[in-house]
């Protein structure tokens, strides 16, 4: 088998239009209609195993003529027709109606283009108390260690494996490079444990990223399932039928790139939920299972609550460390920022200055930085490990031609910038601050550097063997192999945290507060 590139391979995945897909599993039946017109305009084929009733005898019906009790509770008179237009929020209508499957659940979404109505199998009775438990309290009690976040996931993660009954529950976390990695696992003995492994970010593309920022979950019940097609009626005028978004679905049929990369790990249920915090995909819970495993709606919306509680529990967490490092680094930038004005007033002056040292020591704690450097125009300050001047030098050209940002920070400089790799020992990440004031055509930066800092990965597969060849014909394909793989980076630092760059920012900003207020002096 040859190889394709990686990134002709994560181009392909992204121009996968999953929420365009013109089918669902067959775990339950899809009604959907164009937002603001109650007719049923697309219907899954299956409609008579779920509702006694031909496809043809509801294409084109008002939904609320086939579903004489739809929407039900309704004690206003535009409350019969909100429901077909857009809104953030999904609604379940339990035991919405009956068919030859028994009682079933209603889900009920509406997007700017159309609604959906989608039915499965209601909840049994024999499930409904462990569907309506409460949720721990336990997951309400924000951690404040590494210890307390290490018992907190554990907990959750079991309590997840114990409400879905899946044999393998994973806690992934998305990385500032887009790969994930597996931070907490919970799984029946004898099976191979993932905690700890790398995975590549061609595994999840951006497109199903954005899915999964929209839903807060995502179940595949079998992968082995024949899809269903959905039907669709075309209205007078049209020449085609319009294309219906399954953006939010449940039931929208499952990319044969993501069947395959289950297949390949030997799964055959998998239902995932939605890590969200600052209205970022911060990870995902991912729970596997080796059989066929279908888990009723009032389930996974308790087990969404669980994993809501930790997307809380994780923005109020990063809120408080975020207030106690502001707090924290506050009077320290001023001692800095009271040094460089004093070296600065006594170097305009003429007077030779005692606070060099005081600043060189100041600004390397500022960002844990093992160099530091002060460039003025052609003039520079550099202190401890750095690079030679004629390599400073070099550096500042390129950063003043290559990036307009003020703040610009990596951990892996020689990658960005090639010369860098005849210094990796003292220089293989880089922070840069740049302030201009108005009255010098010139620029003074400030920089850090970090040495390098060898890592080692272990991947769940190789992250390049991420498309197969078949009988010479490209075709997308995620990668068979998940056998583990250890990579060593080198030419990398430690990375540069958000704390790191808060404090940077933090510092530039009081210098341009001095540059104003010397520009509205008298």
């Amino acid at each position: 088998m040859s190889e394709k590139p990686l990134q002709g391979f994560i181009d392909e995945c992204e121009r996968e239009q999953l929420h365009l897909t013109r089918f669902i599993q067959p775990s339950g039946l899809l009604l959907a209609g164009t937002a603001g017109d109650a007719r049923i305009r697309h219907l899954s084929a299956n409609a008579a195993e779920w509702l006694g009733r031909q496809p043809e005898t509801l294409l084109g019906q008002a939904l609320t003529d086939c579903f004489p009790e739809f929407p039900p509770d309704t004690t206003a008179s535009d409350q019969a027709v909100r429901w077909m237009y857009p809104s953030a929020d999904k609604q379940l209508f339990p035991g919405l109606c009956s068919g030859p499957a028994g009682l079933l659940d209603g889900w009920l979404s509406c997007n700017d283009n159309n609604w959906l109505l989608e039915l499965e199998p209601a909840l049994p009775e024999s499930q409904r108390l462990a569907a309506y438990r409460p949720i721990p309290h336990r997951l309400f009690r924000m951690p404040s260690s590494e210890s307390e976040w290490t018992r907190y996931g554990q907990f959750l993660a079991d309590t997840l494996r114990e409400a879905t009954g899946f044999e393998r529950v994973m806690i992934y976390r998305f990385r500032d490079d887009d790969s994930g990695e597996v931070i907490t696992e919970s799984l029946e003995p004898g099976l191979e444990p993932y905690l700890g492994l790398r995975y590549p970010a061609s595994d999840i593309p951006q497109t199903a990223r954005d899915l999964y920022l929209a839903n807060s979950h995502r179940q595949i019940p079998d992968r082995r399932a024949e899809p269903v097609a959905i039907l669709s009626e075309t209205g007078p005028g049209e020449t085609r039928s319009p294309l219906l978004d399954l953006s939010l679905s449940d039931l929208r049929a499952v990319s044969p790139v993501h069947l395959e990369y289950l297949k390949n790990m030997d799964v055959t249920a998998s239902l995932s939920f939605s890590i969200v915090v600052g209205e970022r995909l911060w990870g995902l819970i991912a729970c596997h299972h080796r059989e066929p495993r279908d888990l009723p709606l009032p389930l996974r919306e308790r087990c969404v609550a669980m994993c809501q509680a930790l997307s809380l529990a994780i923005s109020g967490f990063q809120g408080a460390q975020r207030l106690l490092e502001l707090s924290a680094s506050e009077e320290y930038i001023t001692r800095l920022h009271e040094t460089m004005r004093q070296s600065d007033e006594d170097y305009a002056r003429g007077h030779e200055t005692d606070a060099t040292p005081a600043l060189g020591k100041l600004l390397l704690e500022l960002v844990g930085a093992s160099g530091a450097a002060l460039v003025d125009g052609n003039s520079f300050t550099s202190f401890a490990q750095v690079p030679e001047p004629a390599a400073i030098r070099a550096q500042v050209a390129w950063l003043l031609e290559q990036s307009e940002e003020h703040i610009f920070a990596t951990n892996h400089l020689p990658e960005l910038f090639p010369p860098a790799r005849a210094y990796v020992d003292r220089a293989s990440g880089l922070l840069a601050v740049r302030v201009r004031h108005f009255s010098d055509p010139g620029e003074r930066l400030f920089l850090w550097w970090r040495p390098e800092q060898p890592q080692t990965v272990t991947w769940a597969g190789d992250p390049r063997k991420s498309a197969l060849s078949d009988q010479g014909q490209q075709m997308l394909s995620p990668r068979a192999s998940f056998e583990h793989w250890v990579e060593t980076t080198t030419g990398h630092s430690e990375p540069w945290s958000s704390s790191d760059l808060l404090r940077a920012r933090k510092f530039r900003s009081l210098l341009l507060r001095d540059i104003n207020a010397d520009l509205l002096s008298p």
